[in-house]
């Protein structure tokens, strides 16, 4: 656990609810903030080989903006069937960890989870996790958080849909 939580570096936060089995916690700033955007859950069902892109802080922070990694979903399930996550294919770093998984049209779909490496297994480089966003919609709601949600479709341009990223996702540092 953290003992103090920072967004973007400047902000305090405090952690308001936990879900470890899913790998997510709600935050609240101890500042009113206004996001550019806020994230629209894709609905229905994704389409296997489809593109994704993970918005993460690659490099800890060096960058002021988050960094967009393209793979595919590989999919929806884990690879022992765990129906909680879905299987990317797609070259992440640490710092990735925890950012919002987008489809093609600029819906999150999921957060993208720290890679573990469970009784000295070690993963392809190219095979990550992502918590289903669905999931994290239950969560958000059953902690009275409004979150909007939209049918996944259409594609963005790689320009737009980093625009949306940057405009939406933040530094979380633990401390």
């Amino acid at each position: 656990l953290c003992e103090r939580v920072t967004i973007n570096g400047s902000y305090t936060a405090q952690v308001v609810a936990r879900d470890a089995s899913l790998g997510v916690a709600l935050l609240r700033p101890e500042e009113t903030l206004a996001p550019r955007r806020v994230a629209q859950f894709a609905t229905g069902t994704q389409r296997l080989q489809s593109e994704v892109a993970v918005a993460g802080f690659s490099f800890g922070g060096v960058l002021t903006a988050p960094t967009l990694t393209f793979g595919t979903l590989e999919d929806t399930r884990g690879l022992s069937g765990e129906p909680q996550v879905k299987r990317l294919a797609l070259s992440a770093m640490p710092g990735d960890a925890g950012g919002p998984v987008f489809d093609a049209g600029g819906s999150v779909m999921g957060m993208l989870l720290p890679r573990e490496t469970e009784g000295g297994r070690q993963l392809p480089d190219q095979v990550n996790f992502a918590a289903k966003g669905e999931m994290i919609l239950d969560f958000l709601r059953a902690n009275g958080v409004t979150a909007g949600s939209q049918v996944s479709g259409g594609i963005m341009e790689p320009e737009d849909l980093t625009a949306l990223a940057t405009d939406m996702t933040v530094l979380v540092s633990c401390w």
